[in-house]
């Protein structure tokens, strides 16, 4: 995404101010009696991005609480979506052997990739520990259930590289597993935190898991066009590391006969080749299109049950997500 939403706007400087008192919970929870802890933990600076899942816990629990002050509780439920995050980035760059996120050296590269597996579980604990102050059984739940399903989701996904037979129906249920499920769950907490009905709370859950959908699908596609400056990290790695994207799967669908094709310029590493041969045969941009429509339906779904300048500024937000 390429940014968040105005800032200007009393929404914007609301959650600016709140993202700000975000980080201090986060960082101050991270405090460790062992100065090598505290040492690997400053590395994470640099793992810091726009904030997407405290951001739409927040606006969530807003929606329902537009004219009253924020809760601790809010902030620091935000802070625990942020810590599940930060613990899949540090895990994921060992998974993928990457060098770089966000411009920066990853933890790995730095420290090794035990350092960098150690530190993710710390997070992961470290979040479970935040969340339980929040003395909210079903908040601790709901952590637990979204926590095991993404785990298992890169799972499923390390366990299907190379499957030139993997389907449509597949490969979104990998990505909601690990990528959608959480943000999804942000969505809902903020609404579980307001307040809200049963139909308020699955509204803003349905509406995460559809933006979450559509970030995960558009994440894939920036990596396979190279547009390494959008992402902050190192692109090519889906096609080096054998993992089908929709792109791929669209086209393979249409064209059966030709897996053995495709298949070795994955393992080739030819990501010009295999972008150009799904340029030309519009599978690039079919999966454009199916971006833009979860946005839609996101977009449709949460102002058919809410109003006012926090949800439509939500609604922004997520619409940098679209593209042409």
């Amino acid at each position: 995404m390429k940014s968040l939403i105005d800032m200007s706007t009393p929404v914007g400087v609301w959650l600016t101010e709140e993202l700000s008192l975000v980080s201090r919970v986060l960082f101050e929870h991270l405090i460790n009696k062992h100065p090598d802890v505290n040492t690997l933990c400053n590395e994470l600076a640099t793992y810091k991005g726009k904030m997407l899942r405290p951001s739409l816990l927040l606006l969530s629990w807003r929606v329902l609480h537009p004219d009253t002050e924020t809760p601790q509780s809010v902030r620091v439920a935000a802070g625990v979506v942020e810590l599940i995050h930060l613990a899949t980035l540090v895990h994921d760059d060992v998974l993928d052997e990457a060098d770089l996120r966000r411009g920066a050296r990853t933890i790995n590269s730095l420290r090794g990739n035990e350092a960098a597996v150690m530190l993710g579980d710390y997070l992961l604990s470290s979040a479970f520990l935040l969340c339980s102050t929040i003395k909210n059984p079903d908040l601790n739940l709901l952590l637990g259930e979204v926590t095991n399903t993404l785990c298992a989701g890169e799972v499923v996904q390390l366990s299907n590289r190379n499957n030139m037979d993997l389907t449509q129906e597949q490969y979104f249920q990998i990505i909601h597993d690990k990528t959608a499920s959480l943000i999804a769950a942000s969505c809902e907490m903020g609404g579980v935190l307001g307040g809200g009905n049963e139909v308020q709370i699955r509204v803003l859950r349905e509406f995460g898991d559809k933006v979450g959908t559509a970030f995960q699908i558009k994440d894939d596609l920036l990596d396979l066009l190279e547009e390494e400056n959008l992402v902050g990290k190192p692109v090519g790695r889906d096609v080096e590391k054998g993992k089908l994207t929709l792109p791929v799967i669209v086209f393979l669908q249409e064209n059966p006969d030709i897996k053995s094709v495709l298949l070795d310029v994955m393992k080739s590493g030819n990501t010009k080749t295999l972008r150009e041969i799904l340029h030309s045969a519009g599978s690039i941009q079919t999966t454009i299109e199916h971006v833009n429509e979860l946005v839609t339906t996101a977009v449709d779904g949460v102002m058919g049950e809410f109003e006012g300048p926090t949800v439509a500024q939500m609604c922004v937000m997520v619409a940098g997500l679209q593209t042409n």
